[in-house]
C-alpha cells in the first residue's frame, strides 16, 4: 500500500470513526440528516486532510547545482509537481556536504539539517555519499560512515512526526571528472556497497539512483551534477518509491507474441508493476504466485522445458490488467549483432529471390532492434533527442511468417538460423540488433570501460580521437549540430548501443551470440584486440554466463590497406575461450564493403554453432596454422583442421610469401605432401617468417577436404 493511502486510511479510522461514534445516536433515526452529515464530514476530512511533507535531504545534486532555474527545475521541484498538491515537497540540499562526521563539509553542520527537522516531515530522501568519495575525505575516515548514516537515520526517526526514511544509491560520478583515476573510483564502489548495507540493517527502503543515471551521460555535463532531464529521472524513482506506481504491470522489451525462450534451462519470467502488487503467471500447465518488490520488480522461476509450442503465458495482476500472450514457443534463441555486414538484409543479398522462396520456415521466429535514426547527413535536434538509452531502437516484435519481415531481416542472422534449425528440428528464436559503422567500443558498458586508461580517455575524448578510425571520427563530427550541445550523444560513441540495445535485453536467456564487426576498427589493430576482448568478457557477464558462446565473422577481402592485418589479428583472437571464426574472404569483393554472399557467412556461422555447441560432428573450420618448423632451407607448416588440405583449383598455393631473418617477404613456391604445406624460395637460404593471405584483396586458394577456406595467417607477429 502507497504511503498517500496509508495516511488517508490513518485519517479516516483516527477522525472519521470516532466522529460518526459520538454523533451516531443523534442522527441514527433521521437517515437523510445522517447521510447529509456523512457528505458534509467526507468533504471535510478530503479538504483539510494533513499535507504529507517531504524532506529531500542531500548534496547538490539534491540542491539543483548547475541546473538552469533549478527553482523549478531541480529534483524535489520536479517531484513536487508529479507528487500533486497533496504533498509538500522542500528541498534541504546543501551544496559540497558530506555524509560523515568528519568531512570536510558536514551535512550535520548545516542550517538545512536543523530546518529539515523543523519541518517535521512525514518522509525523508537521504542522498549524500557523492562528497565523501574524495580523497580528502573517504580514506582517513571511510570506517565511520555506516555508524554516521545509520545515526542520520536515527534522528529522522525518531522526529515526533515519525517520517518514513528512504536512502539513495549514489547518482554516477562518471570518468570524466578529473579525480577519478585518483582514487575516487574505487572509493564510490566502496560508498554504494555500504550504502546497500546501511539499507539492509536498518531495514530502510533503498532508491538506486545509479543504475538508471548511469545509461544517459549527456544528462551529467560536468560528470557529476544532473541537468533538468537528469533531474526528472531522480524526481520519478522517487515518486515511484513514495507512491509505489511504477506504471503497473509491464513486461520486458523482448516479450511477445510467438517469442521464443531458451530451452533445457529454467525459465525465469520477470516485469514490473505497482509495489506490493501479487502476480500470478501460468505456463506451461505451472503455476507461480509471485509479490512485487517495493522497486518495482518481480520474477518467477519456472523448471527447464523441453523443445516445443505453441504455449499459452498468463500473467495477472492485483492492481494492472492482466497479460496474456497466446503463443510462447521453446527452442533455441541467439543474439546476432554488429555493424553493416550483420544489419544486410536478405533482399539485398545475392540470389534473394531464392533464398525467400525456398527458404521460408515458420519455426524461425525473428525479432530486429532498429535504429531510429542513422544517417550520413547532420542529425537535427529532433533526431539527436532520439539518441540515447531509452529511444534509440525500435523493436519489431516477434515474426515467423511474415514476407515483409524476413526479407528486410538481417541474411546472415537469418541464414544462421535457417540451417539450425534444419538441423536441430526445433524453434529457432534471433534476436537482430546491428548498426551501420558502428565500433565495437559502442556495444561495450561504461563500466567496462571505465576499468581501463586507455578506455576511459576513448570514452571521453570521441572528438577526432587518433584512436578512432577517421571515417568514424568524421562521422561523429559531421552528423552533429553542436558539438558542446549539452545532451547529445551520437550511435557511433563508447557505451551509447549497450545503452540503448544490450542493457535492456541482457536478461533475456540467449544460447550465444553470432556477431559480425571490425571495419570500423580495421585501422587500430591493437586497439581492437582490446577492444574485442573488453566485449566478450563483458557481454558474458552481463547475460550472467561465462562460457556463452561468441562466434564471429573474419573480414572479408576488399582493397582497403590493412585488411590482411585485421584478418590475421581476428584468427589469433580465436585463443579467447569459447568463440569460433567464419573466414569470409573467399566471398569478399574488391571494391564493395558489403559482399553479397551472405548465405554462405551465415551457413558457416551456424556450422560453427551445430558443431561446438550441440556437438554434431560437422565440418566448421577451414585450416587455421597451428606450427612452422624451418627445416633445410624450407618451411614445413602444419595447420588444425588441415585433413585433406588441398587448393580449391589444384594450382598451386596463391597469395604465399616467406621472409628470412630481415622480414623482406617474397613469392614462395609451395607444395602439399600428407597434409602438410612445404614453402620455399630460391633466393631465400634461412627462412623464417612466412604469411598467407597477406593481399587486402587476397585470391588466396588453400583449403581442406571441407571446402572450407584457409584463415589469412601470419607466424610473425606485430607486423
Amino acid at each position: 500500500m502507497s504511503l498517500e493511502l496509508k495516511t488517508i486510511n490513518s485519517l479516516i479510522k483516527n477522525q472519521f470513526v470516532p466522529l460518526f461514534r459520538r454523533v451516531k445516536g443523534v442522527f441514527f433515526n433521521h437517515s437523510t440528516n445522517y447521510i447529509l452529515f456523512l457528505l458534509l464530514t467526507f468533504l471535510t476530512l478530503t479538504t483539510t486532510a494533513q499535507t504529507i511533507k517531504v524532506a529531500c535531504v542531500g548534496n547538490s545534486v539534491t540542491f539543483g547545482a548547475g541546473i538552469e532555474n533549478r527553482a523549478k527545475n531541480s529534483y524535489p521541484s520536479q517531484l513536487q509537481l508529479m507528487l500533486g498538491e497533496t504533498y509538500q515537497v522542500e528541498n534541504f540540499g546543501f551544496n559540497g556536504a558530506t555524509l560523515l562526521k568528519k568531512g570536510h563539509k558536514p551535512y550535520w553542520e548545516k542550517e538545512q539539517f536543523k530546518k529539515s527537522q523543523d519541518f517535521q516531515p512525514n518522509i525523508v530522501i537521504i542522498h549524500l555519499g557523492l562528497n565523501d568519495q574524495g580523497n580528502n575525505n573517504w580514506p582517513n575516515h571511510k570506517d565511520e560512515f555506516i555508524a554516521n548514516y545509520l545515526e542520520m537515520i536515527s534522528v529522522y526517526q525518531n522526529l515526533p512526526s515519525k517520517p518514513k526514511v528512504i536512502i539513495c544509491k549514489m547518482t554516477p560520478t562518471f570518468s570524466g571528472h578529473h579525480w577519478f583515476e585518483e582514487g575516487m573510483r574505487e572509493n564510490f564502489k566502496e560508498i554504494q556497497a555500504q550504502i546497500e548495507i546501511i539499507s539492509d540493517s536498518s531495514k530502510v527502503q533503498l532508491i538506486d539512483l545509479h543504475k538508471k543515471l548511469y545509461l544517459f551521460p549527456e544528462y551529467f555535463p560536468d560528470n557529476l551534477h544532473p541537468t533538468k532531464k537528469g533531474a526528472a529521472l531522480i524526481a520519478k524513482q522517487a515518486y515511484s518509491a513514495i507512491t509505489g506506481d511504477f506504471g503497473g504491470l509491464q513486461l520486458p522489451l523482448l516479450y511477445g507474441e510467438k517469442m521464443v525462450l531458451q530451452r533445457n534451462k529454467p525459465i525465469e519470467i520477470s516485469g514490473t508493476s505497482n509495489a506490493n502488487d501479487d502476480i500470478k503467471i501460468s505456463f506451461n500447465g505451472k503455476k507461480r504466485l509471485v509479490q512485487v518488490s517495493d522497486n518495482g520488480k518481480w520474477h518467477a522461476i519456472f523448471p527447464s522445458m523441453k523443445a516445443g509450442g505453441p504455449h499459452k503465458l498468463l500473467i495477472k495482476s492485483k492492481l494492472s490488467e492482466d497479460i496474456t500472450i497466446n503463443e510462447v514457443y521453446i527452442g533455441e534463441v541467439w543474439l546476432a549483432s554488429g555493424q553493416s555486414n550483420m544489419d544486410w538484409r536478405v533482399n539485398q543479398s545475392k540470389h534473394a529471390k531464392t533464398v525467400l522462396k525456398d527458404s521460408l520456415n515458420d519455426q524461425i521466429f525473428l525479432f530486429s532492434l532498429d535504429p531510429k535514426v542513422l544517417k550520413d547527413g547532420a542529425f537535427t535536434v529532433k533526431e539527436q533527442e532520439l539518441i540515447n538509452a531509452e529511444d534509440y531502437f525500435k523493436g519489431s516484435g516477434w515474426s515467423h511468417t511474415n514476407f515483409e519481415a524476413i526479407e528486410n531481416f538481417s541474411a546472415v542472422a537469418y541464414a544462421f538460423a535457417f540451417n539450425l534449425q534444419k538441423e536441430l528440428n526445433i524453434p529457432i528464436g534471433i534476436v537482430c540488433n546491428a548498426v551501420g559503422g558502428a565500433p565495437t567500443q559502442s556495444y561495450i558498458s561504461r563500466c567496462t570501460m571505465e576499468k581501463d586508461h586507455q578506455t576511459i580517455d576513448l570514452l571521453n575524448d570521441t572528438w577526432l580521437n587518433p584512436m578512432l578510425d577517421v571515417w568514424v571520427a568524421n562521422r561523429i563530427v559531421n552528423n552533429s549540430v553542436d558539438k558542446n550541445k549539452m545532451g547529445v550523444r551520437h550511435p557511433y560513441e563508447p557505451t551509447i548501443l549497450f545503452d540503448a540495445g544490450i542493457n535492456p535485453i541482457k536478461n533475456f536467456p540467449f544460447k550465444g551470440v553470432i556477431w559480425y564487426q571490425g571495419e570500423s576498427n580495421a585501422d587500430q589493430l591493437v586497439l581492437h584486440e582490446k577492444l574485442f576482448k573488453m566485449l566478450i568478457k563483458d557481454w558474458r557477464n552481463q547475460f550472467q554466463n561465462p562460457e556463452l558462446p561468441f562466434y564471429y565473422v573474419q573480414l572479408s577481402s576488399m582493397e582497403r590497406p590493412g585488411w590482411e592485418f585485421f584478418r590475421d589479428s581476428q584468427r589469433r583472437l580465436l585463443s579467447i575461450p569459447y568463440t569460433g571464426m567464419a573466414v569470409s574472404s573467399d566471398v569478399g569483393n574488391r571494391t564493395d564493403v558489403h559482399p553479397k554472399q551472405k548465405w554462405v557467412v551465415g551457413k558457416r556461422l551456424s556450422n560453427i554453432a551445430l558443431a561446438k555447441t550441440y556437438g554434431l560432428n560437422i565440418a566448421y573450420s577451414g585450416p587455421l596454422l597451428d606450427y612452422v618448423n624451418i627445416i633445410d632451407n624450407k618451411l614445413t607448416v602444419h595447420f588444425q583442421f588441415g585433413e585433406g588440405l588441398k587448393t580449391t583449383d589444384d594450382n598451386p598455393v596463391k597469395d604465399i610469401e616467406i621472409a628470412g631473418a630481415d622480414k623482406v617477404f617474397k613469392s614462395a613456391k609451395s607444395t602439399i605432401k600428407k597434409n602438410v604445406l612445404e614453402v620455399w624460395h630460391p633466393e631465400i637460404n634461412n627462412p623464417r617468417f612466412i604469411r598467407y593471405g597477406y593481399s587486402p584483396f587476397t585470391e588466396g586458394n588453400l583449403t581442406n577436404k571441407s571446402g572450407l577456406p584457409a584463415s589469412t595467417f601470419s607466424n610473425l607477429t606485430g607486423l
